[in-house]
């Protein structure tokens, strides 16, 4: 509830910027009209170091406030609201520079597209608000078993995919072995397994074209369920 409440503060304070900068302004004239003239008529020099001061900090606590919320706002915009992990856009984002990055540098990083097995059945079985929550705890198992600089993504539904930049197809295949057996006996993700295809980044293909031979490298794990498939593409 309090998330909820600080979410439409958010969405008010963007809304109305103009206003809240305009009565902010307008209140800072007249803080200083009233210590000029009021509260420090007779005092020239103090009333001009106050004015000073009230000028240096209002501009700077707006300007901290702002930055924080702006902050904020990329953040919601880029993160998944039931896992917390991030979303498709920031995937989409992070996956074009990290082929950019591939194309200056010639190393290596890996795809890993992961889905839950049957987890229609565990929706029928146990209900929604139970396959919420092994979506919550597999994000979990993802998000404490990979690395600081490993991005981990929920692309929607029960699908999620892992960029690992700077890896090895071999090292890839063993984090990615890895998380399939931390979920697959997990007590609390209700028996959920997960399939996976793990796939080399050719630096030279665009997005698209990754996408696509990593869903079909999925589809081929998918056959036999709770297993790794690699595809190196080159």
């Amino acid at each position: 509830r309090i998330g909820e409440i600080g979410v439409m503060w958010e969405v008010l304070f963007f809304r109305y910027t103009p206003i809240i900068l305009a009565v902010a302004g307008s209140l800072t004239g007249c803080s200083i009209y009233i210590i000029h003239n009021i509260l420090m008529k007779d005092y020239p020099d103090l009333a001009g170091a106050a004015i000073s001061l009230l000028s240096a900090i209002v501009p700077a606590l707006a300007g901290l406030i702002c930055g924080k919320l702006i902050q904020r706002l990329h953040q919601c915009a880029h993160q998944d609201q039931l896992t917390n992990l991030w979303n498709s856009r920031h995937f989409h984002s992070e996956i074009t520079k990290e082929i950019a990055r591939l194309r200056r540098t010639q190393s290596t990083s890996c795809l890993a597209l992961i889905d839950i097995d049957d987890f229609k059945r565990i929706n029928d079985t146990y209900g929604h608000v139970i396959g919420d929550e092994v979506l919550r705890n597999i994000a979990d198992v993802f998000a404490k078993n990979t690395r600081a600089h490993d991005i981990v993504v929920r692309l929607g539904g029960d699908e999620f995919v892992i960029l690992f930049p700077d890896t090895s197809i071999e090292c890839a295949s063993l984090l990615t072995e890895r998380l399939r057996k931390l979920i697959a006996n997990h007590e609390e993700c209700y028996q959920a397994t997960i399939s996976v295809g793990v796939l080399l980044v050719n630096a030279n293909a665009d997005i698209n074209q990754l996408l696509t031979v990593v869903d079909e490298t999925l589809y081929q794990a998918k056959k036999t369920k709770n297993l790794v498939v690699i595809e190196n593409f080159s």
